[in-house]
């Protein structure tokens, strides 16, 4: 089976130039959030979707005392544990960094596959209790052309829970759940998935490992 990156952080286009790698948008959606209250709000992710990332397996840690996350973890080896669209396939392993986090507050947040940052950090609330978390944050995709023409965007809401360990994060889940998407015609929309679709991975290894004494770490 051909090894794919994440379907909808990384597509290749018709132009070998036009990956869009590295341009998730920090515009005003993927920063602003409302202030946590110990749940995900419906807001951010409809109470519909969260019951069923529930139903599916992924497990939300909800609490207004979550642990510090601060730090680098790889995902290894990255396995689909349910797509609601059915989509199957094998992913290259995911860096996830978290820096910067607040008591109560948000966190920046950033991740890369093999060395190709997928995006410019975003602003993202932790919530939990003890050991247990739940991260949650705005991601936007865009595509564009070789004159900066936007030809596609795709809104997600990007989810991440666990136990956090010296080790690193115990039982890690991560989700991308579709929550809009707009483009100049269907080919270029038929190439994100369905709205409020959602695709859940775990680590193989049930530990995404904490990456210690990397410069480019961002504590």
């Amino acid at each position: 089976m051909k090894i794919k990156r994440l379907s909808f952080l990384l597509i290749q286009l018709s132009l070998p130039i036009l990956l869009f790698t590295g341009c998730l948008k920090e515009g005003d959606d993927t920063l602003v959030l409302p202030t946590p209250d110990g749940k995900i709000p419906y807001s951010v992710i409809p109470e519909d979707l969260q019951d069923s990332l529930r139903d599916n397996g992924f497990e939300i840690h909800e609490g207004i005392n979550p642990p510090s996350i601060v730090g680098r973890y790889l995902i290894s080896p990255m396995e689909l544990q349910y797509a609601s669209d059915e989509y199957q396939n094998t992913f290259y392993d995911l860096i996830m960094t978290f820096a910067g986090q607040y008591r109560r507050g948000p966190i920046s947040y950033s991740e890369s596959q093999v060395d190709t940052v997928l995006g410019k950090s975003s602003m993202a609330n932790v919530i939990g209790e003890g050991d247990n978390f739940t991260m949650y944050c705005y991601q936007t995709i865009a595509k564009t052309n070789q004159n900066g023409d936007t030809l596609s965007t795709c809104k997600t809401a990007t989810v991440v829970s666990g136990v956090i360990s010296p080790e690193g994060i115990k039982d890690c889940q991560y989700t991308n759940i579709i929550l809009d998407k707009w483009a100049v015609n269907e080919y270029y929309a038929s190439q994100f998935p369905p709205v409020e679709t959602f695709r859940i991975w775990n680590d193989g290894n049930l530990m995404a490992s904490r990456i210690r004494n990397t410069k480019s770490m961002n504590q």
